[in-house]
This record gives structure tokens, C-alpha cells and sequence, in this order.
């Protein structure tokens, strides 16, 4: 199958030097990368300037904006088997100040503005693929966790949800919901784990879907 992989954060510039970011590692993207390559897949990984490198050898570009990143997917999404949004987009993105701003002020104010949800055309841009997403929360209950899954899931028209809540990642450790059609499904262990049981999921939804045409 070909798959594209995103993973790690976007920077959104607020003057020339200066960039907005997020804390994504991209360390779960990278090793979900390696997991398909692995299997024999044709990976193709779209990854932060500052993400996790993947172990295997595979075909990578970086982005650095969010601008950046929905130029990439338009250009590479078409076409591919399996999609697997990983990347922390920005939310909100500045105005762009020219040149520098100076230091010497007291107080600066940013005006942010909504990005768009680059995961909500991908359905569009690829009709046949299986499209997974992945949900961030912070500190949220189970059944909220399942909720703002679902929620995603039939917005963006996703086969699959990864969702992930900080309290429950560090460097070590990783726990996900696994959210589709079906009951969610908990998977725990270091990311690599994690990665394989994402890997054996859309396993099983590839088979599905070739089952049912």
C-alpha cells in the first residue's frame, strides 16, 4: 500500500525570526512510519523541521507552516492507500509582522486567526483512501475522550481516531483510544507498541473494505 505519514509540529512565523509552536515531538509519527515500512509498505513521511527522525529508510520532505504542511498534502495525498494525519497543526496562526519586532517595548500583542483544519479536506482529496486522525486532549474523562473522537470522525469523514490525552504521554509510555466504527479499543505501551497496534488496525480495516467490493 502506499501510506503517507504526517508527524510533528507546525511554526508559524510571527516576524522574521520569531515562530509560534507547539510541544509535538513527532516521536509517535516517526515510529508509525517505521512500523508500515517495516510491514513492506511504500512510506512517504511529511515531518516538522524539529520532529523525530525515522529509523528506516523512506522517501521524507519537512514543513515548517501550517501553509507548508496543506501545500504538501494537496501535492501527496491523491493517490495514496492510507493517510495517517498525525501532525499537531496550529489552531491559530499570527499575523506576520515585516522584519523584526523590537525588544525594546514593554508588552507585545498578537493577533492570531483561525487556521484551517487541513485533516477536514483530505477526504476530498483522496475519496478511496482510509484516512486515520488523531485527537489531543488534556485531562479529559474517557467518555469525553470517545466523544471528541466521534466527533472528528464523522466531521472529517475519518475511518479511524487515534486519541491521545497528555496526562497520559511521556517518553516512555503511550496510551490511546482507538475510535472507528466500531468499540473503542485502549492500547498502552512505549510508542513503538502503539504504532503497531495502529498498524494492525488499519490491517484489519484494508481487509474489510477489499472484502466488501
Amino acid at each position: 500500500m502506499r501510506v503517507l505519514v504526517t508527524a510533528g509540529g507546525t511554526r508559524e512565523p510571527v516576524d522574521d525570526v520569531r515562530v509560534l509552536t507547539n510541544s509535538s515531538t513527532g516521536r509517535l509519527g516517526a515510529r508509525l512510519a517505521d512500523a508500515f515500512a517495516t510491514a513492506g509498505h511504500d512510506v512517504h513521511l511529511l515531518h516538522g523541521q524539529i520532529a523525530a527522525a525515522p529509523r528506516a529508510e523512506l522517501t521524507r520532505q519537512v514543513f515548517g507552516s501550517t501553509a507548508e504542511l496543506g501545500a504538501l498534502l494537496d501535492e501527496h495525498v491523491a493517490g495514496c492507500d492510507v493517510v495517517l494525519h498525525a501532525a499537531a497543526v496550529s489552531d491559530f496562526v499570527p499575523d506576520r509582522s515585516a522584519g523584526k519586532i523590537s525588544s525594546a517595548q514593554d508588552e507585545l500583542v498578537l493577533v492570531l486567526r483561525r487556521a484551517p483544519k487541513l485533516i477536514d479536506r483530505l477526504r476530498d482529496l483522496a475519496p478511496e483512501a482510509l484516512l486515520v486522525g488523531f485527537k489531543l486532549t488534556s485531562g479529559r474523562t474517557y467518555d469525553e475522550r470517545v466523544e471528541l473522537a466521534r466527533q472528528l470522525l464523522t466531521r472529517a469523514r475519518l475511518d479511524l481516531v487515534v486519541s491521545n490525552d497528555v496526562t497520559l504521554v511521556d517518553e516512555h509510555d503511550h496510551e490511546v483510544l482507538l475510535i472507528g466504527a466500531g468499540e473503542p479499543a485502549g492500547h498502552g505501551g512505549g510508542k513503538s507498541a502503539v504504532a503497531s497496534a495502529i498498524l494492525k488496525a488499519v490491517g484489519g480495516l484494508a481487509t474489510r473494505d477489499t472484502a466488501h467490493r
